[in-house]
């Protein structure tokens, strides 16, 4: 039986194209949002879930990142995806014409400098994929989409300009999730947690004193805003670790009474397309 795997955005998105390239023999269900995706693995609809995490240019996808903590669902492995944006227009249009681009918040913001450069209106929409497939019902010249440049093999459109993100090291990490165990091999492993300090003085630096104290190297450490508590805050915090660290455990036992709360929401293979 084919394994489900529901993803956020359209026909055409992104996580998509990176579906299509690794998990050609699966059921793709395409969902509105990420609560959608993670609620689909809740219920049993579908067996796993993809949800982009970060992008190396417009930093942490926060939505989808706070949709994985709070469904508790484990992560499976990650892929970083090379993101190729294309100005994409109908057939027919010119660049010339166009005065408004329409994208994921996203993709706008990664290609800002050329968006600024052109002049063009930039109108937010749900995802990439869409936005492309809705120049079909608005039917107008003057309105470009930003979206991969896959879509040249579609003869409704046309590419009008490749590669216009701010940096051409454009890279977006991935997300698997999901109850079920798949089998995934890599030379690399990672180990994601979520921390919160103690109101107390030097509550993060002795916490980030133990992750030295094992030899852990982070990879990501950023503060989020605690809802519903003014002032406060928790740390995304990614090591690199081994498939079965044991570090891992002593890591959690010395944090136990220097943190509030430290939650693990897994280790898993950093899979390179």
């Amino acid at each position: 039986m084919k394994n489900k795997i529901a993803y956020q955005g359209a026909k055409g998105s992104y996580s998509e194209a990176l579906l299509v390239d690794r998990f050609d023999d699966c059921i793709y269900y395409p969902k509105e949002s990420f609560s959608q995706v993670v609620e689909s693995i809740k219920v049993g609809e579908v067996d796993f879930g993809l949800l982009p995490i970060e992008n190396s240019i417009a930093g942490t996808v926060v939505d989808s990142y706070e949709e994985l903590i709070r469904s508790g669902i484990p992560i499976i492995s990650e892929y970083m995806y090379k993101i190729s944006h294309a100005l994409i227009g109908l057939k027919g249009s010119n660049i010339e014409n166009i005065a408004e681009v329409h994208s994921h918040p996203q993709a706008l913001q990664q290609c800002k400098t050329f968006i600024e450069e052109m002049g063009y209106k930039a109108i937010p929409v749900v995802d990439t994929g869409g936005s492309v497939y809705n120049l079909i019902n608005q039917n107008k010249q003057e309105i470009g989409a930003i979206a991969g440049d896959h879509f040249e093999m579609e003869e409704e459109f046309v590419i009008l300009k490749k590669n216009i993100s701010d940096n051409e090291e454009n890279y977006t990490r991935f997300l698997l999730i999901g109850e079920k165990s798949l089998k995934i091999e890599a030379e690399e492993y990672k180990t994601s947690t979520v921390l919160v300090s103690s109101d107390k003085p030097g509550s993060l630096l002795k916490a980030l004193q133990e992750f030295a104290s094992l030899n852990l190297n982070l990879t990501k450490l950023e503060s989020r805003p605690i809802l519903g508590r003014p002032w406060e805050y928790k740390f995304y915090i990614d090591f690199s670790s081994d498939k079965n660290d044991k570090r891992i455990k002593e890591l959690q036992e010395n944090l136990a009474d220097v943190v509030e709360d430290i939650i693990f929401l897994g280790t898993y293979p950093i899979v390179k397309l």
